[in-house]
Parts: C-alpha cells; structure tokens; sequence
C-alpha cells in the first residue's frame, strides 16, 4: 500500500517527488563525505571520492523515477514521438488509420454475429428445444429442404412438437412516392409459434393462411411498423402493396425480436407454395427449424 500510494503521489505531485529525491541524495552523499573526513581525507578529497562511489545523479534520479513511477513517461514520450511522425508522413497515416478502421470494423461485425448466433443463448422462451433442420444429400451433407418433404415430415411427425420452415423474399413495396425495395421473409402459419413469439399487436398467422389460394396476410418487424408507419395504433386491418399484391397486415412482432439467420426482415409473409422450385421435390429451396419436448425421444435424421 505504501509503494501504490508513493506511486499515485508520483503522478500528480512530480516536482514535489523532484524535490525530495534531491534532498535525499544530497543528504547521503554529504554523510559519506563526513565518514571518508573522518577516516583521514581532506574535504576536497572526501567530495570527489563521495561523488565517484553515488555515480552520475541524473541516471540515478531516472532510475528512481522507473522503479516509483508507472511508467508513463515513457509512454507518453513515444505517443509524442509516434504523432510528430504520423503528421510528417500524412499519406502513411491515413493508410494506417484506414486499415485499423477497417480490420476493427470486421472484428467487431464477426464478433457481433458469432456472439449473437453462438455465444448468446437464442432470445426464445425454450431455446435449448429450437433446432435447425437440414436434409442429406449426396452432394451437399447439409442441404436445404424441399417442399415436398417438408409437408411429408411434417403429416409422419410423432416426435417434434412442431416443424416449420422459413425462406428470405425482396419485395417492392409501393409507397405514395413510387416502388421501394424492401426486405420480407416467407414463413409457414405455425414459425412464431414454433419459436414462442407472440405479436405485441394484431394477432398471429392462422393454420391455413400458408397455403395456395389463402388470402395474402402479412406480420410487421416492430422497425418496419415505426418508420414506414408511423407507429400507428390503427395498422392491423390496413392492406400494404407488396411486389403488386394487396397483403392485409395483420399484427406487427416485439421490438425486442430477433431472428439471427433473417435479422433484416421487414416483412413476414405467410409462406404460400406459389414458386414453380416448390412444386418439385427436387428443388431444396427452404430452411427448417423445429421444436420438441424434453420429454420426447428424438429420432429420425434431422441435423441440428
């Protein structure tokens, strides 16, 4: 505690520890040059032989000053000298500052997604029951599922308690002022469920709405709802133009949703099976996920 306090003191009252330091040094070498008067030596004599055995003061003083300090000087010295060369060379520096920028942008976008996707536990009520599913094929070990399949797996399920699938979809958005792009997501009736989301306003997507000839419904991300809307209370009811189709907007999600895989969605559509890839089996264009009960033997070869 006495050297840490000795330290602060260093930072914030240096000419006082100056001060002291010399005091210090004068009074052990006068002391030796009374011994060495003693032991039979002229005063002349003593003072240069004192001198000569204390060495060069000003080392000493710096070395003082390393042993008590926190090193800060140095630091500060280089800090100088690094910022008078930056401004010498000042194509060097906007490169250099350039390409930190850069690589701290990167590892903090990186970061942000492994955190979000891996470290932090999924912003469910059940995470540890969410898994993705995936199909085997030949070529690709962990492949996107068709259709087909999904309804098959779906119809023969006795283990999950739900599986639904999911696909990302651009929609242009028609506004007072022309035709905008806007990001939307296709979603079969049961995904919010199976994820235990529940809107903040309106109401969920029904069992039927996901099929071909359903009236087109559509969710708002909680950002979408605020800023192409307003906020407004009066939204569920209203119908928005999506890619040249009237979608009735039936709820709007949590502000603090998120869907990792799909965070830029805007709009949620009810996944009705209209592509022509989705009329085939052999087209694997979509992304399961599924839920089940603790309770429940998993079986089958859904990949998590």
């Amino acid at each position: 505690m006495n050297g840490l306090a000795k330290r602060i003191e260093l930072l914030f009252r240096r000419e006082r520890f100056a001060a002291d330091l010399d005091e210090e040094m004068s009074f052990h070498r006068e002391q030796r040059e009374k011994d060495l008067v003693a032991q039979g030596m002229t005063p002349e004599q003593a003072g240069v032989a004192a001198a000569l055995e204390f060495g060069n003061a000003t080392r000493l003083k710096e070395q003082s000053h390393e042993m008590v300090g926190f090193g800060f000087e140095t630091v500060a010295q280089d800090l100088k000298f690094a910022l008078r060369q930056l401004r010498k060379n000042p194509g060097f520096a906007a490169t250099a500052i350039l390409i930190l920028a850069l690589g701290m942008g990167a590892s903090v976008a990186i970061f942000a997604f492994v955190d979000a996707a891996l470290i932090k536990p999924l912003p469910y009520p059940n995470p540890t029951r969410l898994m993705d599913v995936t199909e085997s094929l030949a070529l690709f070990p962990r492949g996107n599922l068709s259709y087909a399949d999904y309804l098959d797996w779906k119809r023969m399920n006795n283990s999950f308690s739900s599986l639904d699938v999911y696909d990302q979809i651009g929609f242009g958005l028609q506004t007072p002022s022309g035709m905008e792009p806007a990001h939307g997501e296709r979603v079969s009736a049961g995904f919010f469920r199976t994820l235990g989301i529940r809107p903040m306003l309106g109401r969920d997507f029904r069992d039927g709405e996901d099929v071909v000839g359903a009236a087109p419904v559509v969710l708002l991300s909680h950002g979408t709802w605020q800023r192409r809307f307003g906020g407004r209370a009066d939204i569920v009811g209203q119908t928005v133009i999506l890619s040249g189709v009237a979608h009735t907007i039936i709820g709007v999600l949590p502000e603090d949703f998120q869907f990792a895989f799909r965070g830029n969605g805007e709009f949620w559509e009810a996944l009705q099976p209209t592509r022509e890839c989705e009329k085939r089996r052999s087209c694997h264009d979509l992304y399961g996920s599924l839920s089940f009960s603790i309770r429940t033997r998993i079986v089958g070869k859904a990949r998590a």
